[in-house]
């Protein structure tokens, strides 16, 4: 077992960090208070990361990019998220989609949108699957034609036209290119029954709708997807018709695990946070980390993140090994590193007393950041669902 890491990974996660602390952490605190979502999202600070190189990490070497894989990406992605989560979230988004387009996408869509993915730094990706009667069902999956994805696209010759509407999309609102499911097959359940399609901005019937206002990840956008008899052309489809399900499976094993080393970040910076609360804090004639209420919960604090940081390095690991990769490893991660995170973040705004409960202190921030991957990438009472089957 060597954990070391190579040298390209220690100069990625040096300069994700540096980047973190000096372009992220100095705007955080203050766009997370601005009340309207358009005017909180980084562009700013995404364009700088752009221009380092960071966005287009997961781009194989054929296309161009670096070819980062998945180890290298949840390095990176920890960094990032401890400068700010929402902010790593939406660079996440574009690295996972990356990694699906690469594997879907036949050889004239990738010549169609690799330059200006490469060159443009407001190029984001979204995929689109969530809708307000379809989440989990789309998931587990719950294979039957009443349940799961409701947009639908029908085929009139060489184009499709699609009707619907998808909530919660990430990167939604600014993406300029989504991959979406749709329903080719009402008749069938998801798994028989859906296709995905290229989707942008400019297409004749598609609009973003509601941008969602969020309690944590707020510097990340979510938002509708809006379909009114969009004319998708047969040259956008990028999968089997109704094959999208399987697709998804056999190619997008990383997802889970990239996510949770995002939740990770932000649990770290909690913990550090309380750390050194605790270092200078004196009460009872002495720094509060020397009682042992506060520091039991800081070495608690302090052997999850380990935990949670070498579970999903080796589950991170495992998506390159021919033949090693469990699916039920990148599910469980995601729950074991979110819930881990969710109670270091506790704890860590409990060091700081009545203080970390206000909003001067950066604790609550962390806090409502974590939470989201109770829920986000898949929910975890699904997560465990769907590893039930390979146990």
């Amino acid at each position: 077992m060597d954990f070391t890491l190579t040298p390209e990974q220690e100069h990625l996660q040096k300069t994700a960090h540096d980047f973190a602390a000096q372009e992220i952490r100095p705007v955080a605190a203050a766009l997370d208070r601005e009340p309207d979502p358009m005017k909180r999202f980084p562009w700013e600070v995404l364009e700088k990361a752009s221009k380092l190189g960071l966005r287009t990490l997961a781009l194989p070497e054929d296309m161009g990019g670096p070819g980062c894989d998945t180890l290298t990406l949840c390095i990176v992605g920890e960094e990032l998220a401890w400068g700010d989560m929402g902010t790593a979230v939406t660079l996440d988004q574009d690295w996972k989609i990356t990694h699906l387009f690469e594997k879907l996408a036949n050889e004239e869509q990738k010549a169609r949108f690799q330059k200006s993915f490469q060159e443009d730094h407001q190029f984001h990706l979204a995929v689109g699957m969530t809708e307000e009667t379809s989440g989990s069902d789309n998931i587990i999956p719950y294979n039957s034609p009443d349940a799961g994805v409701r947009t639908t696209a029908v085929r009139e010759g060489d184009v499709w036209t699609a009707n619907g509407k998808k909530r919660y999309i990430s990167n939604g609102g600014i993406a300029k290119l989504c991959i979406v499911a749709m329903r080719t097959d009402p008749a069938k359940g998801v798994e028989e029954g859906m296709t995905y399609f290229l989707i942008t901005p400019d297409m004749e019937g598609f609009r973003y709708g509601k941008i969602h206002d969020k309690m944590g990840q707020r510097l990340s956008l979510n938002a509708e997807l809006i379909f009114e008899n969009c004319r998708v052309p047969e040259e956008n489809r990028v999968s089997e018709v109704n094959r999208a399900t399987q697709a998804r499976r056999m190619f997008f094993p990383g997802s889970n695990i990239e996510a949770a080393a995002t939740v990770l970040g932000a649990a770290r910076a909690a913990y550090e946070d309380a750390l050194s609360h605790a270092r200078s804090r004196i009460q009872g004639g002495r720094p509060i980390i020397e009682h042992q209420a506060i520091g039991f919960m800081l070495a608690d604090c302090f052997a999850e993140y380990e935990a949670s940081r070498r579970l999903l390095h080796y589950a991170a690991w495992t998506t390159g090994q021919k033949g090693l990769y469990d699916p039920k490893m990148g599910f469980m991660t995601k729950c074991f590193v979110s819930e881990s995170s969710y109670r270091i973040a506790t704890r860590a705004l409990e060091v700081w007393g009545g203080t970390g409960y206000m909003t001067d202190a950066p604790m609550e921030k962390y806090l409502r950041d974590v939470t989201s991957f109770l829920h986000s990438d898949g929910t975890n009472q699904v997560m465990r669902i769907r590893s039930m089957k390979f146990l």
